[in-house]
């Protein structure tokens, strides 16, 4: 039966990574008692909760992406918005700020299946690195678990700011990977 139960696991292992699959209740009744059962992928939404890490970064080059002339923005908050798909109210608000490397963590509770949400910025603490990015002041996290995605840790796209001038080392460093004509 002990073989059994590890063929079962790794299946139920390998089929999670390739797609959503229901092995919980076949695992749970298990008779191996030589390791744990393994928790539920989908917690009550009582106690459910998510957390969403991402990068605030200044772009020198203000193409919008980042590159090795690309440093962190300390300092810079971060707010969390959820907001009802059909109505836009807002569900919920979290505000975070970004460490000395420009990372932040933010924690959300709840299951936000139905709702639409970001982590957004809106001001620089950079005074040269001043301009919130047209396409990068935000980034669309999904704080659900009924949507094959694993895991309760949410990694949201890079966000940031743009400097007024050009850095002039950016012509060569967007050469070396294939843009010209900046």
């Amino acid at each position: 039966m002990a073989n059994h139960a590890a063929v079962l696991a790794l299946f139920c292992t390998i089929s999670s990574i390739l797609g959503p699959v229901t092995c919980r209740a076949t695992t749970a009744t298990s008779t191996d008692t030589s390791a744990p059962s393994p928790a539920p992928s989908s917690p009550s939404s009582d106690g459910e909760s998510f957390v969403v890490q991402g990068k605030v970064y200044c772009d020198p080059c203000r193409i919008q992406f980042p590159t090795k002339l690309s440093y962190p923005v300390p300092n810079t908050k971060v707010v969390l918005r959820c907001r009802e798909r059909e109505s836009g109210t807002e569900t919920s608000k979290i505000e975070g700020k970004s460490d000395t490397n420009g990372m932040y963590s933010i924690t959300a509770t709840g299951d936000h299946e139905e709702e639409i949400c970001d982590v957004r910025i809106t001001e620089s603490p950079d005074s040269k690195c001043p301009e919130v990015m047209d396409d990068e002041s935000s980034a669309r996290v999904s704080l659900t678990d009924k949507n094959g995605v694993r895991g309760k840790i949410r990694m949201a796209n890079p966000i940031g700011f743009m400097v007024k001038e050009i850095d002039p080392r950016c012509k060569e460093i967007l050469a070396e990977i294939g843009i010209t004509g900046i």
